[in-house]
């Protein structure tokens, strides 16, 4: 079991180091790309950090850095998957040094200072903290699960919670529990499995000839578009341009399926492969902002407040149709409103 244990962390280790590289390679393409690098090379850290010939202080002190680090780089690939908004923001750092500095014992060897209490105490903490960005991560899976119109994505979110939920349990008790070596050494390979078989998947997924959900589409010709594709377009387009359905609050991609009677996946793949749109809040908020634009150019109209406005469009509070509509024009609706009315 040792032999198999130690095999399995060294093939582990190589791949998820390869699966960086091919990263870096797809730079042109990928978004949110440190993301992904800093993920990888934190894991790598994790499956190495007991190698006898990195154990010298500078060293060591920079591969525990990288394996503390797991968590909360997961956290962050995690919202650069399912979050098209996600953005790099300086604070996050913030975050990082909230992971790392409930092990400032291990970096200058004081726990043999340390009363076993407050060291039981860090040692929760660490945990803690672990979970809670693991499992931040994780509910960005969930959450804009509903809105996602990139089917590979939505496949992938389904073995991306389940595999990252037994990797938690197999860690928590690996870290957080005195166990025999052999019980150890038997999670451990299936840790390490799982983590291979995930890269694995994950390579297969993305490095084929053409990019996956992780990485930009290369422009390439689209395709033939059927007759029946192109009436379910018109029919779309009449609902929204006409009838104005994205005024109903809380609008979801089914109910609008079933307005226009067709299947949700054939709806999904039409405003993903066709329109362009990777979330359907995004697909919505286009002629909500368009329509807005129009109440607040119009003097006539001058008497309706932003909230009326957002309420009217089916926004269920101010804030959303405020990011909306930033997003799209760059400003706010009170700022546009007077720039159009003088």
């Amino acid at each position: 079991m040792h032999l198999l244990n130690s095999i399995l962390q060294v093939a582990t280790a190589t791949l998820v180091l390869f699966g960086t590289l091919m990263i870096y390679r797809q730079a042109k393409y990928a978004m949110h790309l440190w993301a992904g690098i800093g993920f990888t090379l934190c894991v790598f850290c994790y499956l190495i950090i007991e190698a006898p010939f990195l154990q010298q202080p500078v060293v060591h002190g920079l591969i525990m850095t990288g394996s503390i680090s797991v968590p909360v780089f997961f956290w962050m690939l995690s919202k650069s998957i399912f979050d098209d908004h996600f953005k790099f923001q300086p604070s996050m750092m913030g975050w990082f040094a909230l992971q790392v500095a409930p092990h400032f014992h291990h970096y200058y060897n004081c726990g043999s200072w340390l009363s076993p209490q407050f060291t039981l105490i860090l040692n929760i903490t660490n945990q803690l903290i672990s979970l809670g960005f693991v499992f931040a991560g994780m509910y960005e899976a969930f959450k804009t699960k509903q809105f996602d119109l990139i089917e590979s994505r939505l496949r992938f979110r389904n073995a991306f919670i389940i595999v990252t939920a037994v990797l938690i349990g197999m860690t928590v008790i690996i870290e957080a529990t005195p166990l025999v070596q052999q019980s150890k050494d038997l999670l451990q390979v299936l840790q390490r499995s799982s983590i291979l078989l995930l890269t694995g998947y994950f390579l297969v997924s993305n490095f084929e000839f053409q990019p996956g959900f992780f990485f930009r589409e290369i422009p390439k010709p689209k395709p033939i578009v059927s007759n029946e594709d192109l009436s379910l377009e018109n029919e779309l387009k009449t609902q929204l341009n006409e009838k104005k359905v994205y005024r109903k609050e809380g609008l979801t991609i089914k109910e609008l399926a079933d307005t226009i009677n067709t299947q949700e996946h054939k709806l999904r793949r039409l405003i993903n492969q066709q329109l362009g749109f990777k979330n359907f809040n995004d697909f919505l908020n286009q002629y909500r902002v368009k329509e807005a634009c129009e109440i607040l150019s119009d003097p006539a109209q001058n008497q309706k407040t932003i909230l009326e406005i957002a309420y009217a469009l089916g926004y269920q509070s101010i804030g959303p149709f405020n990011k909306a509509f930033k997003e799209q024009k760059n400003t706010t609706p009170t700022a546009y409103r007077k720039e159009q009315q003088h």
